[in-house]
């Protein structure tokens, strides 16, 4: 089997990388375009029904919706690190035996 060249890799992953990037851009800028459309044309709808309905009272203006907030997290104290220790290795001398 022939390995593939490290630069063929490297041109590969980049290029994965940027198709998926401009693929979650464009995904990430359609939902959020759509969301604000559907908010606009809710806007625009409800004088539009206001104004047909004479005789009614007038509904009350409706609040406008939050703004996402980040929930607060609690602190919690990082556990303090272990400091490594070395285990003590005792040395043995070494045995020394005369041959004759």
């Amino acid at each position: 089997m022939i390995t593939p060249r490290p630069r063929a890799v490297v041109l590969g992953s980049l290029s994965l990388f940027v198709v998926l990037f401009v693929v979650l851009t464009f995904e990430l800028s359609a939902s959020a375009s759509t969301s604000a459309g559907k908010t606009q044309a809710t806007r625009k709808a409800r004088p539009a029904a206001a104004e047909t309905k004479t005789d009614a009272v007038e509904p009350e203006p409706e609040e406008a919706p939050a703004e996402y907030a980040e929930p607060e997290a609690e602190y919690i104290e990082p556990e303090p690190e272990v400091e490594y220790v070395e285990p003590e290795v005792e040395e043995v001398p070494p045995v020394v035996t005369s041959s004759s």
